[in-house]
């Protein structure tokens, strides 16, 4: 095995640890809606900071583990939303990063919604981008 399907094979490994703490942030902005404590808004920051590194760090892996999978049609189609969406999931993670540290102690209410609403769209488009990723690797007849 050389070093580059080495790195392409912890995509795996590397893909779990970000999707937790993004849907953990995408869950405690949901909670600052009710409640709206600062602990909460540094706690969702410092979340999507690591998330979002780890998303991108996923995006990376998973582009070097997709060259050493040739699937089926359909799967492949799955395979290439799967790739762009995961791009798109670390890049909205990174806005989603960036906005919650700019907006989390805004006094503007309109600011924080519009963080919120970063942040959650980042963790939606990663629930579509990881179930795509569950149907490459157990299959779309899984629950069949």
């Amino acid at each position: 095995m050389t070093a580059y399907q080495f790195f392409g094979r912890l995509h795996p490994l590397v893909l779990h640890f970000p999707v937790a703490l993004l849907l953990l942030a995408g869950a405690l902005e949901f909670i600052r809606v009710f409640r709206d404590d600062a602990r909460l808004g540094k706690l969702t920051v410092f979340l999507l900071a690591i998330g979002a590194v780890g998303a991108v760090m996923a995006a990376i892996t998973g582009w070097v583990f997709a060259h050493e999978s040739h699937p089926q049609q359909p799967m492949r189609t799955i395979l290439a939303w799967h790739r762009w969406l995961g791009v798109t999931t670390a890049a909205l993670s990174v806005l989603a990063w960036a906005a919650a540290h700019r907006w989390a102690d805004d006094s503007r209410r309109e600011a924080r919604w519009l963080g919120r609403i970063v942040v959650w769209l980042a963790a939606g488009l990663l629930i579509v981008t990881a179930h795509l990723g569950a149907l490459l690797v157990w299959g779309s007849d899984y629950f069949s």
